[in-house]
């Protein structure tokens, strides 16, 4: 007779229960970072119950099947394949929708976004005093010297038109 609380093979003890954290990620022909990025996870969230939910809208270098493959791996990694569907937005909701943790944060598949500062934004979250906490290239420690002269200035707007509304 098999206990509930044991995990199957390949299944790693963290992936019992419910997660803490449920981290989206949308994918469009990611294929070459998803692992990456789950390992930098695995490494960054230690000790912290999370989900991994990648969002793909149907890549066609096949990111979702890299995904699968992982997911049969690692029970805190899922892979949400939407055909017929695509855009940043609706994956982001899709996600989090579909998310099983009380908290959720997004990041990019492209290995852009640092990481290793979800502890502390969950942290932040679980401490009551926030609803919501926002990465930002533009605090100290940040850069987005990456970007080039079209990014920066939509980046820019785009920051511009999030302050005004929030």
């Amino acid at each position: 007779m098999h206990d509930a609380s044991q995990t199957g093979s390949g299944y790693p003890t963290q992936a019992v229960g419910l997660p803490q954290l449920s981290v989206i990620i949308p994918t469009f022909k990611e294929r070459d970072n998803v692992v990456t990025l789950f390992r930098r996870l695995e490494k960054t969230l230690l000790g912290i119950p999370f989900e991994a939910v990648f969002v793909d809208d149907n890549s066609p270098d096949g990111t979702w099947e890299v995904l699968r493959a992982l997911s049969r791996e690692d029970g805190r990694v899922r892979c949400i394949r939407r055909i017929g569907r695509r855009g940043l937005s609706g994956a982001c909701i899709e996600g989090i929708l579909a998310s099983s943790a009380p908290c959720a944060a997004v990041i990019d598949a492209d290995l852009q976004h640092d990481e290793t500062q979800l502890p502390k934004m969950l942290t932040l979250l679980q401490g009551g005093g926030f609803d919501l906490v926002i990465g930002s290239r533009y605090i100290e420690g940040g850069s987005a010297e990456s970007f080039n002269r079209q990014r920066a200035g939509a980046s820019a707007l785009a920051t511009e038109v999030a302050k005004r509304v929030l």
